[in-house]
């Protein structure tokens, strides 16, 4: 891994932490999507919940350019809705290069697809713009 890839995970967490401190008041922890309804029961998830779940397939299915889009397309103006969205950028900046890379996905659209979303949603995580990383190649 590069320092440009290991420059861009940290910046991804770091943005993830901000928004676990500033939007869900949560101290030194991550922000997960917490399903509302019950598993077990189809009936009693809601919209958020069964799009995590689907979102949750498809990274395991190495779709992640799908999954993003999906993301995008579902975006509703809400708190759960900036958890998932936190949630799923996370998982994403969690896997390998490798495994982006085998699901056609880079380092960069993780971090660029994050910044984007929260922008959409009125969290403004890319405070200082964003940086020109061809320094840190």
């Amino acid at each position: 891994m590069g320092f440009q890839d290991d420059w861009m995970m940290r910046q991804i967490e770091m943005m993830a932490k901000f928004v676990a401190n500033v939007v869900f008041g949560k101290k030194d922890s991550q922000v997960e999507y917490e399903i509302v309804g019950d598993i077990n029961d189809t009936n009693t998830l809601t919209p958020t919940d069964i799009l995590h779940l689907e979102l949750m397939k498809m990274i395991r299915e190495g779709l992640y350019g799908e999954a993003e889009d999906m993301l995008f397309e579902n975006m509703q103006y809400n708190d759960k809705y900036i958890e998932l969205s936190t949630d799923f950028y996370k998982r994403l900046n969690d896997l390998s290069n490798e495994q982006l890379e085998a699901g056609g996905f880079s380092r960069d659209e993780v971090y660029d697809g994050y910044i984007e979303i929260m922008s959409l949603l009125g969290v403004p995580i890319d405070v200082f713009g964003q940086a020109d990383r061809s320094d840190y190649q």
